[in-house]
């Protein structure tokens, strides 16, 4: 092939690889269901409604109210995780003085548990995920 062909296909693809950006920014851009509830919050995802009522730091843990109501799934409740700059991590049972460990939710009752994550760093991001996710953002 001569050059000046390699050149041209070189800036073709560029172009291509240029207007795919920019399109995909546009639609990131429109994409609302990413935006982070506030602590008090509540947002509904394959048919779960779910509230993040308040936040407690310990010593060595942060502890998090919760309440799940609309669908029969005895996991329900265990498709959280807390994004934070150490990583993502998984709830912990809490202590027993502070509330029920999340498991099975109800669709006509409220369940109302606490999720422990041995972690006091601060801010982090609450992560629900049921096919699609809900976000809080977990700050001070």
């Amino acid at each position: 092939m001569k050059t000046r062909t390699l050149l041209l296909l070189a800036v073709g693809c560029g172009l291509i690889i240029l207007i795919a950006g920019s399109i995909k920014v546009f639609l990131i851009a429109d994409d609302t269901s990413t935006s982070n509830l506030a602590v008090g919050g509540s947002g509904q995802v394959n048919g779960m409604t779910v509230t993040l009522d308040s936040v407690r730091r310990t010593a060595t843990q942060t502890l998090l109210s919760v309440s799940l109501i609309g669908v029969d799934d005895p996991y329900g409740a265990e498709s959280f995780d807390l994004g934070t700059i150490d990583g993502h991590l998984k709830p912990q049972a809490p202590p027993p003085s502070d509330g029920q460990p999340c498991a099975a939710t109800s669709k006509q009752t409220v369940t109302h548990c606490v999720l422990a994550f041995d972690t006091t760093v601060v801010p982090g991001v609450l992560i629900y995920e049921r096919d699609d996710e809900l976000r809080w953002d977990i700050t001070g």
